[in-house]
C-alpha cells in the first residue's frame, strides 16, 4: 500500500494538498489566534438577538458546523444564508458574518451590501479581495486569513476565527479546555489519516471501499448534519464523484421507500453511516432497522464512529477524516484533487452575460 499511493500521491497531487491536510490542525491554531484579536469594540453584543452567516461552498460550510457545534448552547438562533438576498427579518439586532475565502464571491458581497443597508452588525472573514475593500472601507471589523488555497482546502482558517468572533460576542460560552482538547485530538488524526503506510488508516480503507461505487452518508441529523454536507461536497470536488447523503430521522419517512426497486443500481452504492458516540437512542435504533433493510440491497456498508471527548472534537474530526477519504479516493482513482474544471466553466460563462 504504501508504495501505491507514494507513487500516486506524486503522480496526480498537482498542488500539494497532502501538506495542506496534514496542515488543518495548524489551521485550526492559526483561526484560532485571529478570531480573537478581531476587534470587535464597536459591536453592541447586548444588542443581537440573531446571528446570519453568509457564505458559499466552503467559505459556507463553517457557518453549519458552528450551527452544529453549539445548537444546544447558543443563547440566539444561528442561520446559514447561501444567496444574494438576506431573510427579511435582519435588521439592527442581527449579527451579520460574511464568509468568503477569496473575498470576490459575487453572492457574499451582495450579502455584505444587503447586511449594511439593513443596519445590521457586520464582521467579515477573508483573506482579502473586493469584500475585505469594502470592509476596511466602511470601517467593518474583518479578520484577515492566509489566502492562496482554494476554499474547500481552508476550512480551519475560515470556521476557527467564526466560532471565537461568536464567542466573542456572547453568543455562546466554550472553555479553554475544549479548545485545546480539539488542537490535540486533530494532531493525532492528522499522523494517523496522513499515514498511507498504515493498512489500517480508516481514511484509505473507506476511499478504497468507495471505487466504483456510488457514495451515499447517512447520520443523524443532530450534530452530524453538516459533516455529511461536507463529505458529499469534497468527495464531489476531489474526487469528481458525484455523490449524495441524507439526515435520519428524516430520511426514515421518504428516502427508505426508494431503496425497493433497481437492484442492479443498488448494488453500485457503498452507504457510509457516521455515529456520534452521543446520538439519540432513538437514531441509534433507526439506524439499526434502516440498515438491516438496506445492508442486503447496496453493495457495501462502513459505519465510523466519533468517540473524541469534546462535541466539538468529534465534528471536526470526522470531517477531517472524510476529507482524507476525499484525497485518496482521488488520487487512488487516479484523478488530481485539486482541479474543478466545471465550477470553473459556470463562472466563465457567468463572466461573460
Amino acid at each position: 500500500m504504501s508504495s501505491m499511493y507514494a507513487d500516486r500521491i506524486h503522480a496526480y497531487d498537482s498542488t500539494d494538498m497532502y501538506s495542506v491536510l496534514c496542515d488543518f490542525p495548524g489551521q485550526i491554531r492559526t483561526g484560532l489566534d485571529i478570531g480573537n484579536t478581531v476587534p470587535l469594540t464597536g459591536l453592541d453584543t447586548r444588542a443581537i438577538r440573531a446571528m446570519l452567516v453568509c457564505g458559499m461552498g466552503g467559505s459556507g460550510i463553517g457557518g453549519d458546523v458552528l450551527r452544529m457545534v453549539v445548537a444546544d448552547k447558543a443563547r440566539c438562533p444561528i442561520v446559514v444564508n447561501r444567496d444574494y438576498q438576506l431573510p427579511a427579518w435582519v435588521d439592527a439586532h442581527t449579527l451579520v458574518v460574511v464568509m468568503s475565502y477569496s473575498g470576490g464571491t459575487e453572492e457574499s458581497l451582495a450579502a455584505f451590501d444587503a447586511a449594511r443597508d439593513r443596519g445590521a452588525a457586520c464582521v467579515v472573514v477573508t483573506s482579502g479581495g473586493a469584500l475585505l475593500e469594502r470592509a476596511e472601507a466602511q470601517g467593518i471589523p474583518a479578520a484577515i486569513i492566509p489566502g492562496g488555497l482554494a476554499p474547500r482546502c481552508a476550512l480551519g482558517y475560515l470556521f476557527a476565527p467564526l466560532l471565537m468572533i461568536a464567542a466573542r460576542c456572547d453568543l455562546f460560552d466554550i472553555q479553554e479546555s475544549t479548545l485545546r482538547a480539539l488542537v490535540s485530538d486533530l494532531d493525532r488524526l492528522a499522523k494517523r489519516f496522513a499515514d498511507y503506510t498504515d493498512d489500517e488508516n480508516p481514511a484509505i480503507t473507506i476511499a478504497e471501499a468507495l471505487h466504483d461505487h456510488l457514495p451515499v452518508f447517512y447520520g443523524a441529523q443532530y450534530p452530524l448534519e453538516a459533516v455529511l454536507q461536507r463529505w458529499r461536497c469534497q468527495i464531489e470536488e476531489n474526487a469528481k464523484t458525484l455523490a449524495w447523503s441524507n439526515v435520519l430521522p428524516e430520511m426514515n419517512h421518504n428516502e427508505i421507500v426508494g431503496w425497493e426497486r433497481q437492484p442492479d443500481l443498488l448494488q453500485r452504492i457503498c452507504v457510509v453511516v457516521l455515529h456520534d458516540r452521543d446520538e439519540l437512542p432513538q437514531i441509534r435504533t433507526r439506524l439499526d432497522v434502516t440498515l438491516d433493510i438496506i445492508r442486503p440491497l447496496a453493495g457495501n456498508v462502513l459505519e465510523v464512529y466519533a468517540e473524541e471527548e469534546e462535541l466539538l472534537s468529534r465534528i471536526l474530526g470526522l470531517i477531517y477524516l472524510g476529507d482524507w477519504v476525499s484525497f485518496y479516493l482521488a488520487v487512488g482513482t487516479g484523478v488530481d484533487p485539486f482541479p474543478i474544471a466545471n465550477i470553473n466553466r459556470l463562472k466563465d460563462a457567468l463572466a461573460r452575460r
